[in-house]
């Protein structure tokens, strides 16, 4: 009976309700807005660059390791707009949830237009040359709408109810 009852509260404590708090962790301010608009109250969010940070140079913070670690979803930009400063937190975080190409990974740029792709080979000795494209294509409000929706997509697939 004891063991029974023992069971019975840590499936009760490790058991994550239908309605439970999705907890997200962005790479930039703006994504965060829209997915709070998408998730309301049942999202929790933390954006590891503020909206007056540069966004490709963005100081890493032992803080930031924590929050990735419990996240379920990161959203980023993509189009290596976090190279410098966002795989090494994923990996001391130590969360396989929000690796790339896991559910919980969440590229914003997939399906937005991106303006400005070089043709031709890039080398980093051409100087601030983004080779997939200009990152900065949530500042199209037609994009916005398209980042809603996979945000969207993304919160069903995690959390149906």
């Amino acid at each position: 009976m004891k063991r029974l009852s023992l069971l019975l509260c840590l499936l009760v404590a490790t058991a994550r309700p239908a309605s439970a708090t999705v907890r997200i962790v962005t790479s930039l301010q703006d994504f965060a807005s829209i997915a709070k608009s998408v998730g309301g109250k049942r999202v929790e969010i933390f954006a590891l660059a503020k909206g007056y940070q540069d966004p490709h140079f963005v100081e890493p913070k032992p803080s930031f390791i924590l929050k990735l670690s419990k996240a379920d979803l990161l959203i980023v930009a993509g189009l290596e707009l976090e190279i410098g400063y966002l795989p090494p937190l994923i990996d001391q975080s130590r969360n396989d949830r929000i690796r790339p190409g896991s559910t919980g990974y969440l590229d914003a740029s997939n399906g937005c237009d991106i303006l400005e792709k070089p043709t031709g080979t890039v080398t980093r000795a051409m100087g601030d040359v983004h080779p997939f494209g200009n990152p900065h294509y949530w500042l199209d409000p037609d994009n916005g709408r398209v980042i809603a929706r996979a945000i969207a997509a993304r919160l069903t697939e995690l959390d149906p109810a």
